[in-house]
């Protein structure tokens, strides 16, 4: 009979000790979120460097050559728009200029452009509202 007493509180005993232990999984992993939290992202920024190819007036839009921008693009000529037409009165075609790249979901603009280098004016095209480089000259 001692046995049997023995045998059932050692029994007894794991089963307590099993318990015990799944009670604190449960109380530990309640104390975490079961939902991620994603913080909430905003536009985020880029710098860009490059050379002003075109500056579209009418399309609120200026064309730049420009370089990489690390963790966004590789080097590459596009058009960007501007939410502020102002900005584009400062600029011409062949300025090198510096702006931020801003993103937000798929809408992408500059902001902040300043001209670091301005155009040689005597190989600049002449004002208007859509300003593009020089065509190539036509060969004999």
């Amino acid at each position: 009979m001692l046995n049997f007493v023995t045998l059932h509180t050692k029994k007894f005993l794991r089963f307590g000790l099993f318990m015990a232990g799944i009670s604190l999984l449960i109380a530990f992993s309640g104390c975490g979120s079961s939902t991620p939290t994603k913080p909430a992202q905003g536009p985020q920024r880029y710098p860009l460097t490059g050379r002003v190819v075109s500056v579209e007036k009418d399309k609120e839009q200026v064309v730049v050559d420009g370089a990489d921008i690390p963790g966004f693009m590789m080097a590459m000529t596009m058009g960007y728009s501007v939410k502020n037409p102002n900005l584009l009165e400062t600029i011409s075609p062949e300025d090198q200029i510096k702006a931020d790249v801003v993103v937000n979901d798929k809408d992408v603009w500059l902001e902040n452009i300043v001209v670091v280098k301005k155009a040689d004016q005597s190989k600049a095209p002449s004002a208007s509202g859509s300003q593009t480089a020089p065509a190539a000259p036509s060969k004999p």
